[in-house]
């Protein structure tokens, strides 16, 4: 269990008005409710809804990283998947984007960034510890994945380097696979795990690529390294693969 943002500036001197920054912290702040609000249709499994406010707040802001990542995991959940390859695209390039910010820019990244963990952080307390109800072992996990990739954001922006998180990739990946562009799948695969090396996911579905194209060794190899990183891999998996190489032999 991510849309092109286009910057139009009037004039390389231009500075904001205050008015301008109010209307401009206006919708930034109507766009954290709209995402608050999906959020809560997530954790109850209402994706169509959670679907409509996390584009409600993308469009009020259109630098809200976490907002497309988050509407990426609602349109895998409604089978929605070229919507899902948009948005998660929108996601992967605002962090590509990040390294060409100004300081001001940069700053005020961060502190959006902190904020957002912490609600994050607030709701998962919050489902660990029962309050919310009705709650699924996925949802969790969605919601710590949103959590890993803005601390990976946060990471990356105090040291100074950029880097797409290894959860966009997989999801940019996921989708791309579920509309049959294994190419595209791949190479997002690979990138997830060039950024971490231990995402058993990346390395399980990679796995199953390199089978359907009957590259078994690598299958083979993929599927050592997810279940070295802890993932379960299915038994019926395994098996297709070894038929698959038994039949393949001469």
């Amino acid at each position: 269990m991510r849309p092109v943002v286009i910057a139009l500036v009037l004039g390389a001197l231009a500075v904001a008005s205050p008015a301008q920054e109010m209307l401009e912290q206006q919708r930034r702040d109507d766009a954290r409710k709209h995402y608050r609000a999906g959020e809560e249709y997530m954790l109850s499994e209402a994706f169509e809804p959670a679907a409509r406010e996390f584009k409600s707040a993308t469009a009020l802001d259109p630098g809200f990283v976490l907002a497309y990542y988050s509407l990426g995991q609602a349109r895998m959940a409604l089978k929605q998947y070229p919507g899902a390859v948009e948005a998660y695209t929108a996601c992967r390039d605002l962090f590509l984007r990040e390294a060409s910010v100004d300081r001001r820019a940069r700053a005020e990244n961060d502190r959006r960034r902190r904020d957002e963990i912490a609600e994050m952080e607030e709701s998962l307390v919050r489902l660990r510890s029962g309050q919310i109800k009705g709650t699924t072992q996925g949802q969790q996990i969605a919601l710590e994945q949103r959590i890993s990739v803005m601390k990976d954001q946060q990471y990356r922006g105090e040291h100074g380097t950029h880097q797409v998180p290894a959860e966009v990739s997989l999801g940019l990946g996921s989708a791309h696979f579920r509309l049959g562009k294994l190419t595209e799948a791949e190479q997002n695969y690979r990138s997830a795990i060039r950024v971490d090396g231990k995402m058993g996911a990346a390395h399980n579905n990679l796995a199953v690529i390199y089978m359907m194209s009957g590259r078994f060794d690598e299958a083979e190899r993929e599927i050592q390294a997810a279940e070295k990183a802890g993932f379960t891999v299915s038994s019926q998996f395994k098996q297709d693969l070894k038929q698959r190489m038994t039949a393949k032999k001469p």
